[in-house]
């Protein structure tokens, strides 16, 4: 059951970190596929060169949840789907959320620091409510040098995108924290992947979620349609009800989600 102070912690801030969700060992061995992967989609050609990063030294690594059951395994740890279920509380009983996208971001030394934005494509003044919610997995330390997250605390309640005058100005805090943890921020929250100043590489996962009935304008991925016949026969009825896979009115997964029950 999710605590109250931490459901307090992210209503106030827009933001938790949820310390060591995950061994060390196991955040040690995700790194180490994840690694695997983006060394492979060198070799082949296929390699995805985030396009924002001008020095070229963001690489992300796309649609995890079809290249590893190590990956689809983290989509059905209960504390992950204990947030997301509060985040886009409502009166229903389909299924709230529905995963977005699901990558890797590594970030190689000397990769300058992100510009300042928020998840939700939003048109202005922004709503205050969640259309999009993402977990930012740490399979490294994530230190003040290589590239910690930034983020605005409480910006999630401005109804407006951040410019570029905010990304000189204003107070960013680091998101640090020993690998394992995982931070969770709404998708109107204004932060950015910081400069990668050490030696190392720095990896993350970026599990992101959409409220179900934004899933039109908010989702990254069609899991549906990505997600191959062989990998979608052996999912869970939970892990499809959260990929969106046969989603609707009439054939939605009925889930219970009674205020009083949380």
């Amino acid at each position: 059951m999710l605590q109250k102070s931490v459901k307090k912690a992210f209503e106030k801030d827009g933001v938790y970190i949820w310390k060591k969700l995950i061994p060390s060992a196991k955040a040690d061995d995700l790194r180490d596929l994840v690694l695997d992967m983006a060394e492979y989609e060198k070799k082949i050609g296929d390699k995805y060169i985030y396009p924002f990063d001008p020095s070229g030294k963001t690489q992300r690594v796309w649609n995890l949840t079809n290249k590893s059951q190590e990956f689809r395994s983290l989509l059905e740890i209960d504390e992950l789907n204990e947030m997301m279920n509060f985040i886009f509380a409502r009166s229903t009983k389909h299924q709230l959320f529905h995963l977005s996208s699901f990558q890797a971001n590594i970030i190689s030394p000397g990769a300058p620091k992100q510009k300042l934005h928020m998840d939700t494509p939003f048109p202005e003044p922004i709503p205050p409510w969640a259309a999009k919610a993402n977990s930012i997995w740490m399979l490294n330390d994530f230190t003040e040098i290589n590239g910690a997250t930034e983020f605005l605390r409480g910006s999630h309640k401005i109804d407006r995108k951040p410019n570029q005058e905010a990304d000189q100005e204003l107070p960013l805090e680091l998101a640090t924290g020993l690998k394992g943890s995982v931070l969770f921020t709404h998708g109107n929250l204004w932060h950015c992947a910081g400069a990668n100043n050490s030696r190392d590489v720095r990896v993350g996962l970026l599990c992101s979620f959409a409220a179900s009935y934004m899933k039109e304008i908010a989702s990254e991925e069609d899991q549906s349609i990505i997600i191959s016949d062989s990998v979608k026969a052996e999912l869970s009825d939970k892990l499809l009800a959260v990929l969106g896979v046969g989603h609707g009115i009439k054939q939605g997964a009925m889930v219970d989600h009674d205020e009083g029950k949380r």
